[in-house]
C-alpha cells in the first residue's frame, strides 16, 4: 500500500481546533505547520494587507521572547520557522529533529497565542513590508499578474493583493492586527499538521494543553463566487523584456475536474515537452520562459499563460499561443502526451512523500477543504481515470473568446498600440 490511514490521524479538540498527525518512523526529522483558515480574501479595501502584515509580526516578539530569543531558541535545536500568507490562508510552520518537536510546538503557539503586537514593532516591520511591496512592483511578472488579477475579478476579495497596497499598509495599526487576531485567529479556524519521526501522544497533549481554555470564535467566511470580467491592456515598464500574461476562466479547488484541468495544464504548457514550450521556445526560439498556469481557490480560479519575449516577438508568440488553443479545442492531447502528463502527476505525488513539509502540508490541505483525508491511491485512481476526451472538453469549456484576458507589461516606444489573443 502506498499509503495507510491508519498513520493519519485526525485529532478534534473539543474547541474545533484539528491536530492532524502522520508519523514516519524512517526519517530523523518532524516538520509542523500551524494552518490558520484567513487569508487576503477576508480583508477589506482598508485593511488589505492585515494577515500578511500579522505573519511578519508574529516574529517580533511575545510576552516571555523577544524576536531574537525566538531565533535563538529554534536555531539552538538546529531546527528553523517560517511562515507564508495566502488568499485563504496562513501557514506558521517549523522543522527540527524528531525529538524537538516541542520545541517548535512552544514556539509557534507563544508566537499565536502571546505576541505583544507592539506600535514599535509594528512601525519598524511596516518598512520591511514596504520594501517588500516595492520589490513585487519592480518585478514585471509580478507586476503584470497583480495587474491581470485586480482586473479579471474586479472588486471581488480575491483579487486584493497578498501583501496590500503601499496606501492599505500604511493604515494598519496595532488595534487592527489585535481586532484580526480575535476575529480570525480561533481554535475552530486551526489546523495543525504534523509529519515525520515524532511522540504522536505527547505533541497532541501538549498542543491540547496550549489550547486549552480557547473558545470557538463567531465568524463565518461569506466569499461569493468569482465572475470573470475580460480585459485587454497594457503596462508600461523601462525594462527590456516584455511580460505576457493570458488568463481565462479556471475551477475551483475541490471541483471534480481538478485532476483533467492538471492534466491540461502540464500538456499545454507546465513542462518541457509541453506543446507551447516546444512550439515557442525550442522550435523558435522566441522566449525564454513559457508556461501555463493555475489558480484555484474555493470561490473560482484562472487558467492562464505566462511568456517573457523580446517586445518585437510578442504578437508572434500571441498567435502561436492563439493557435495552440484552437488546436487544443479541436484536436485534444496524443495518448503519448497524456500518459506523459499522468507520470508526471503520480511521481509529484509519490516523491512529495519523500518530504515531511509535502506530506504535512498535503494533510492539512485535506483536512482544510475536504474535511477528511485523501489517499494517495484515491489521488492515483482519479488520475489514471482522465482521459484526452475529459481533457479535450475540459478545454473547450474554459477556453472560450468571451472569457480570455490579456495583460502586457513592457518598454512603451517598443510595443505595439494594442495585441490580440484568440482561442
Amino acid at each position: 500500500m502506498l499509503t495507510d490511514l491508519k498513520t493519519i490521524k485526525t485529532t478534534t479538540l473539543a474547541n474545533g481546533a484539528r491536530i492532524v498527525t502522520e508519523v514516519v518512523d524512517h526519517v530523523y526529522s518532524a516538520s509542523i505547520g500551524v494552518w490558520v483558515d484567513v487569508g487576503s480574501q477576508d480583508e477589506t479595501v482598508e485593511n488589505n494587507g492585515v494577515s500578511h502584515c500579522l505573519e511578519h509580526m508574529l516574529f517580533k516578539a511575545t510576552t516571555t521572547r523577544s524576536a531574537q530569543d525566538i531565533a535563538q531558541q529554534i536555531e539552538d535545536v538546529g531546527g528553523s520557522l517560517g511562515a507564508s500568507t495566502g488568499k485563504e490562508n496562513t501557514c506558521f510552520y517549523g522543522r527540527v529533529l524528531g525529538d524537538q518537536l516541542p520545541v517548535a510546538i512552544d514556539l509557534l503557539f507563544d508566537m499565536l497565542l502571546n505576541s505583544t503586537l507592539s506600535d514599535d514593532d509594528l512601525d519598524l516591520e511596516r518598512q520591511v513590508i514596504l520594501e517588500e511591496i516595492k520589490m513585487y512592483d519592480d518585478d514585471p511578472e509580478d507586476f503584470g499578474h497583480e495587474t491581470l488579477i485586480l482586473n479579471i475579478w474586479p472588486n471581488h476579495p480575491l483579487s486584493r493583493p497578498i501583501t496590500g497596497t503601499l496606501e492599505s499598509v500604511e493604515g494598519i495599526t496595532s488595534k487592527m492586527l489585535r481586532q484580526h487576531v480575535d476575529r480570525y485567529y480561533s481554535p475552530e479556524r486551526l489546523v495543525v499538521s504534523i509529519a515525520g519521526n515524532f511522540d504522536e501522544h505527547r505533541a497532541i497533549e501538549q498542543i491540547s494543553n496550549l489550547l486549552a481554555g480557547k473558545t470557538r470564535g463567531q465568524y463565518e467566511r461569506q466569499i461569493p463566487p468569482t465572475a470573470v470580467n475580460k480585459i485587454n491592456c497594457l503596462r508600461y515598464k523601462e525594462i527590456e523584456q516584455a511580460h505576457v500574461s493570458i488568463a481565462t476562466r479556471g475551477l475551483d479547488i475541490t471541483h471534480e475536474d481538478k485532476y483533467v484541468a492538471a492534466i491540461l495544464d502540464l500538456c499545454m504548457g507546465g513542462n518541457v515537452s509541453s506543446r507551447l514550450f516546444q512550439e515557442v521556445r525550442e522550435k523558435r526560439g522566441l522566449v525564454y520562459t513559457i508556461n501555463t498556469f493555475r489558480e484555484s481557490h474555493s470561490a473560482g480560479g484562472l487558467f492562464g499563460v505566462y511568456a517573457g519575449a523580446s517586445p518585437k516577438h510578442v504578437k508572434k508568440v500571441l498567435d502561436l499561443v492563439s493557435k495552440e488553443f484552437k488546436r487544443t479545442k479541436k484536436e485534444g492531447f496524443t495518448a503519448e502526451e497524456i500518459e506523459r502528463a499522468k507520470t508526471q502527476l503520480r511521481s509529484e505525488l509519490l516523491l512529495g512523500l519523500e518530504s515531511m513539509r509535502s506530506r504535512g502540508s498535503r494533510n492539512a490541505y485535506s483536512e482544510l477543504y475536504f474535511r477528511r483525508q485523501l489517499t494517495v491511491e484515491e489521488i492515483v485512481k482519479e488520475i489514471d481515470l482522465v482521459s484526452d476526451e475529459q481533457v479535450r472538453s475540459l478545454a473547450k469549456q474554459l477556453l472560450v473568446p468571451e472569457d480570455l484576458s490579456l495583460v502586457v507589461v513592457g518598454p512603451q516606444d517598443e510595443l505595439q498600440t494594442s495585441y490580440e489573443i484568440s482561442c
